[in-house]
């Protein structure tokens, strides 16, 4: 349970990381925008007494034009092409949430069909792992049954050797004692006489 945990809090922590280095390499569609957590008016001249052209909502991006003297008001021209003026603290060039927003979904979906492919790929490989496993088991076994073969024609060889070995003897014994039996039979048989000896 702890390390499912652990699992879960370092993943959450690597989405973070991720979405703050997607975030910095985000491309920007304008160099200025104004600030998310409000909406500014558009005025005619450099001053909030001039004439309100209309508003801009927060995170719009703009072409920033001129600065007044004083740095408080900011010429801009907006993305439906109006120009006029605006206060310049309500003036930045971080990029808008509202143009982030697409972009980070677009790529938490490409991380998430990223990760799916990994996930799939895991299974894949999981299941090729297993199958490996059960070949090995197999080759393991028949590798055990070949040894026993081996091992019982081995004996079965050595057997027909000392088989082997004892008939030789038997016949090599049978042999010797049937030349002693017949050298002893010779020598009691009567030897014949020679024709001088008749004679004398």
């Amino acid at each position: 349970m702890i390390r499912r945990w652990l699992s879960v809090a370092l993943i959450a922590v690597s989405f973070q990381s991720f979405g703050l280095q997607d975030t910095a390499d985000i491309e920007a569609s304008s160099s200025h925008y104004i600030r998310d957590d409000l909406f500014v008016f558009l005025h005619a001249g450099p001053g909030r007494n001039y004439r309100i052209l209309g508003s801009i909502e927060a995170g719009t991006p703009i072409t920033l034009l001129d600065t007044n003297r004083e740095e408080e008001f900011s010429q801009v021209k907006d993305d439906e092409g109006r120009t006029g003026w605006v206060e310049t603290r309500y003036v930045s060039n971080t990029i808008s949430m509202a143009e982030q927003l697409p972009l980070l979904s677009e790529q938490l979906a490409d991380s998430q069909t990223s990760l799916q492919a990994v996930r799939n790929e895991n299974t894949q490989l999981r299941q090729q792992l297993s199958e490996a496993r059960q070949t090995v088991a197999q080759l393991t076994q028949q590798t055990e049954e070949q040894a026993r073969e081996v091992t019982a024609l081995s004996a079965k060889i050595e057997r027909a050797d000392q088989d082997e070995l004892v008939r030789w003897f038997t016949r090599g014994g049978l042999v010797a004692g049937a030349g002693i039996l017949l050298g002893v039979i010779l020598t009691y048989l009567p030897k014949k006489r020679k024709r001088s000896d008749q004679w004398m």
